[in-house]
């Protein structure tokens, strides 16, 4: 009889455990048991990585388990974003994504997994861009450049870190914006574009803020214009294009994701502890020394953003016939 009440209660518990979203909940009560991990699909050292790493120690003293990061680069991002969405959707895994994580699917058409199979979780940061030239360079202005690029269309160049990347997206509306065309030199990454930069060995690039900042000031690297409506606080004696060319804006920005079907309750947790950890003044002074915006947006701000980003660029990679190379 002892043996038989204790196979029926074990049943029970199994069976309230397969009730729809009771399993779900009470993994959520007891969340996080264990170590996080935050995968990153870039290299060590590049922005997003920046960004992970400065955020990770308030994030894990909220969430009160630690964090590791995982980085994963390689093929624009997607070989992360694709360990991603194969992991567990349990809240133990998560991600930090850049921009090119909303235009993946225009450019790699054969992807095995879409933006459908994973979820915002925060909206991070963003950082304008900025159009940057060596310091040796002949243009001292941002109509010095315009100027030279409509004379001789497609001979001026400009770097990226790959095609169909978002500074070759920002370049590509750049040169639609304001009527000329330039000569797209990818690289495989933001080191070996900014050392041929450096190197006069390109022309020009448009990068995001926090990977040429230092460059600027140094006086290494010549700014023109950034991409940002206003000016950038960082640099408030460059023009924005927006100044010249009314309504051209463009932003950088890193974000996190998790896998599509975590349970609500963790995702919730995830975006509450990453938005307090984002508001915390040193790390908004640290990421604002590096030239991001904190924005600290929650769950659906993310995938609205994801969501804008995917459309504009969209019609850009189409428009322009862009494709990975």
């Amino acid at each position: 009889m002892i043996q038989r009440r204790k196979t029926l209660s074990a049943f029970a518990a199994g069976s309230l455990l397969l009730l729809p979203g009771l399993g779900a909940q009470a993994h959520a009560e007891t969340y996080p048991s264990k170590t996080v991990t935050i995968i990153v699909p870039f290299a060590a050292g590049g922005t997003v990585d920046k960004v992970a790493r400065t955020v990770r120690e308030g994030f894990q003293s909220r969430l009160g388990q630690a964090v590791i990061i995982d980085n994963r680069g390689g093929a624009g991002g997607t070989i992360g974003s694709a360990l991603l969405t194969k992991s567990a959707p349990d809240g133990y895994t998560g991600g930090m994504v850049f921009d090119s994580f909303a235009t993946e699917q225009h450019i790699y058409p054969k992807l095995r997994y879409s933006e459908r199979d994973l979820t915002g979780v925060a909206y991070i940061a963003r950082s304008p861009m900025v159009l940057v030239v060596p310091a040796s360079s002949p243009f001292k202005t941002l109509q010095d450049y315009v100027s030279a690029a409509k004379k001789k269309p497609n001979t001026i160049s400009y770097a990226s870190v790959g095609s169909g990347s978002s500074n070759h997206l920002a370049a590509e509306l750049f040169h639609q914006s304001v009527g000329t065309s330039g000569l797209h030199t990818p690289y495989k990454g933001g080191g070996p574009a900014i050392t041929d930069l450096l190197g006069a060995h390109v022309d020009s690039m448009i990068a995001s803020l926090p990977l040429v900042l230092g460059h600027v000031e140094s006086g290494k690297l010549r700014a023109l214009a950034v991409t940002s409506a206003q000016r950038a606080p960082r640099l408030p004696e460059v023009p924005a294009i927006a100044e010249s060319y009314k309504d051209f804006e463009v932003y950088s920005w890193v974000g996190m994701v998790a896998p599509a079907r975590t349970p609500a309750a963790i995702l919730d947790r995830l975006a509450s502890d990453m938005q307090a950890t984002l508001r915390d003044a040193k790390v908004a002074k640290q990421l604002g020394e590096s030239g991001f915006e904190v924005v600290a947006g929650g769950r659906d701000a993310m995938n609205r953003l994801v969501k804008s980003e995917s459309d504009r660029w969209g019609r850009i990679i189409k428009s322009r016939h862009i494709v990975a190379e």
